[in-house]
């Protein structure tokens, strides 16, 4: 029974020593994109915005769920910037448009999804990211497509 004991404590701690060193990983990763994505030009730069911001969901959501709102919110902000910045090289070069609009869509619907589960009081923030980030992807089409046609009347 000891042992039966004993090998689920030891799965248990491998486990956790598994996710931790997964999300530091992490958020060592973030950085690195972040350095890169400084140092990047043209339409690679905003890729790599895209990408951060997308990233960016998941350690927002994490520090939601340990209860820190206000790093959190934090969070929320940079991805908001990430986003402004992945849309306005992208649209400087004209390069990386289709990637780019991918990444903010996802963005986008994953903010929603985290935006659910929230208390009332912490969700107008999300909502106002989410318009933005939204907006950035209507201009990110505008210039793929064309703006829409107005109807004739």
């Amino acid at each position: 029974m000891k042992m039966v004991y004993t090998n689920r404590l030891l799965v248990a701690l491998l486990a956790a020593a598994m996710l931790g060193s997964v999300a530091h990983g992490k958020e060592r990763s973030l950085q690195q994109l972040k350095a890169e994505a400084e140092k990047a030009h043209g339409g690679h730069r905003a890729q790599l915005y895209s990408e951060l911001a997308l990233q960016s969901v998941d350690l927002a959501n994490q520090q939601f769920t340990q209860g820190n709102s206000v790093a959190a919110q934090t969070t929320v902000q940079e991805i908001l910037d990430y986003a402004t910045n992945a849309h306005d090289a992208a649209l400087e070069k004209h390069k990386k448009l289709k990637n780019v609009e991918i990444n903010l869509r996802e963005t986008q619907r994953q903010l929603e999804n985290l935006r659910r589960t929230l208390a009332a009081d912490d969700r107008p923030p999300l909502e106002q990211v989410e318009k933005d980030i939204s907006d950035f992807r209507q201009d990110l089409l505008n210039a793929m497509f064309g703006a829409p046609r107005k109807e004739r009347k």
